[in-house]
């Protein structure tokens, strides 16, 4: 292959090379929209299952409520059975010890109404967090599904562009060696869509791991004799027309 054909081939290749730096970076662009979906999907799950919770602890707090209301009325129910056996006592002691049971059991359930009291404070308290909680959960329910909107745009914009880079790459590849072409694709597989670099003229150095060049391998990729790749990173090597461009 004369300098004249790999001057040509070098041109395709270059054009080619910045349509596949461009894809790259819209792919791995790409690539993490749906993550971002997911990590949203699971931030707003999160916080749903808060939400729950809460509603799990105000059941819980009414459910204990109905339990001391139940025990009060159970209880209350027993005193009234006692007041009426004290018309049926026929010594004072009974009436007596009748009447300490009387007033024990009421001030037992003075101390309930008291904690019953205590549990609707409680409870009245949760519902109210709850139907916060909920009214916030609303607010960014809606704006999960406008961030997973504008996401979804975003996807299909980057779509777009990446069919369209690919038209423009199967136009350039025709134009590239076949055996050329397979060893820069292979490049660009394992160098993160970098096949193809200019040399970094003035550090002498490859434009694509930055390792420095000899003055003499530059020289041969000037000549364009052959392909030169860098003896770090593998890359395919080119002088650029423009050296202070690649500075």
């Amino acid at each position: 292959m004369t300098a004249v054909e790999i001057g040509e081939q070098q041109k395709a290749l270059i054009e080619l090379q910045m349509v596949d730096h461009q894809l790259y970076q819209l792919k791995r662009q790409r690539a993490t929209r749906p993550i971002q979906i997911e990590q949203l999907k699971a931030a707003f799950h999160a916080e749903t299952k808060q939400v729950t919770a809460l509603e799990d602890q105000a059941k819980v707090l009414q459910v204990r409520r109905n339990g001391m209301e139940g025990d009060l009325a159970a209880k209350e129910a027993s005193v009234k059975k006692l007041q009426g056996q004290l018309y049926a006592v026929k010594t004072n002691r009974e009436y007596t010890i009748l009447q300490h049971e009387i007033a024990g059991a009421k001030a037992d359930n003075s101390v309930l109404e008291e904690a019953i009291l205590k549990v609707m404070d409680q409870v009245d308290q949760q519902k109210a967090v709850v139907a916060s909680a909920k009214e916030a959960l609303k607010g960014r329910e809606a704006q999960h599904r406008e961030a997973v909107v504008v996401i979804e745009r975003e996807m299909a914009t980057l779509d777009a562009a990446i069919v369209q880079l690919t038209e423009q790459r199967k136009v350039i590849t025709p134009r590239v060696d076949p055996k050329l072409l397979a060893q820069y694709e292979r490049i660009l597989e394992k160098k993160d869509g970098l096949g193809l670099v200019p040399v970094r003229v003035q550090q002498e150095a490859c434009g694509g791991c930055h390792m420095n060049i000899p003055p003499q391998t530059i020289n041969e990729i000037r000549l364009k004799e052959r392909w030169i790749t860098c003896g770090s990173c593998a890359r395919l090597l080119y002088y650029p027309e423009d050296p202070v461009a690649a500075s």
